[in-house]
């Protein structure tokens, strides 16, 4: 039987490289990152000023070109985001701090970006990811190998499934078109691309296969529940998760292109003017120097 060994700090994305064999990456970064989202404004204040000390400059007082630097912007922007939800949510506050509920039947509950971006990833990467584990386990029957799978998901799967849906929903004009074979298929491509563990080309479809199966779940009982797939607000949610998920968006360029980016140009200033600047300075170097092709 496989044991879920999955830590805390996964959750709250202390290790930017983190690649949990516990959770196999579902529910890397993300909880902890909303769960921000329900705290004082003291709490990501007090956040904020620890991640800008970490930020280092040069003897000419300009931002040094160097990984560090990198991961406190993503995550200065990150609490940006979490910033936007908590504003953005009409809900009373007790003592500063909201309620962490919600119902994927309430209809109330998909109208702002707080709720709907946890129901979006309580549905499609806790809920699928609490029975992954197992079912690798079982298809492998050696828990050394479930554990490299686990863990080369945990790498960049997660993200990468969430940027093809992203790409998906804005290619979509009718709900039927998310269900349809081709769409499912899509995000099959997209995660055996991302997949780079030394395993069978047929037991990787087959665990492909288990991972998209169980979001494919997920989504089904979004629509069942009448939650509102397409469109932008669902878009935007979807790419706030997929900044939260991603290990390091400094090796994920899809991540960066197609979620942080897209974030940072919204005309609701989710992201603060100065970390825009900061970011754009150093990842376009960054990117000019990684060269045309996508690095994992």
């Amino acid at each position: 039987m496989a044991v879920n060994t999955h830590r805390l700090n996964c959750e709250n994305a202390q290790n930017p490289g983190c690649e949990c064999s516990g959770c196999g990456g579902s529910l890397h970064g993300w909880g902890g990152w909303t769960r921000l989202a329900f705290q004082r404004p003291d709490v990501r204040d007090e956040r904020r000023r620890t991640l800008r000390g970490k930020i280092k400059k040069n003897s000419a007082g300009k931002l040094g070109f160097n990984a560090n630097n990198r991961q406190q912007l993503v995550d200065l922007a990150r609490l940006d985001l979490a910033d936007h939800l908590w504003v953005t949510d009409p809900r009373p506050r007790t003592e500063g701090e909201l309620e962490r509920d919600f119902d994927v039947n309430d209809k109330a509950a998909t109208s702002f970006d707080n709720r709907r971006i946890n129901i979006l990833a309580d549905e499609i990467m806790a809920n699928a990811g609490k029975e992954i584990p197992e079912d690798i386990h079982n298809l492998v029957g050696n828990e050394q190998t479930a554990r490299e799978i686990r863990k080369d998901l945990a790498r960049h799967g997660w993200c990468s499934l969430l940027v093809a849906l992203i790409q998906l929903i804005e290619k979509v004009d009718k709900a039927i078109g998310l269900v349809a074979a081709v769409a499912k298929n899509a995000l099959k491509n997209a995660l055996s691309k991302h997949l780079t563990c030394r395993i069978a080309e047929q037991l990787k479809d087959a665990v492909v296969d288990i991972v998209v199966d169980k979001v494919w779940s997920g989504l089904a009982r979004l629509l069942d529940a009448h939650f509102p797939l397409l469109g932008a607000d669902t878009v935007r949610v979807l790419r706030m998760l997929a900044v939260f998920a991603c290990p390091s968006v400094d090796r994920h360029r899809d991540v960066y292109q197609h979620a942080l980016v897209p974030l940072m140009g919204d005309g609701q200033g989710l992201v603060a003017e100065d970390i825009k600047a900061q970011v754009a300075t150093l990842f376009t170097a960054w990117w000019q120097r990684r060269g045309p092709a996508t690095a994992l």
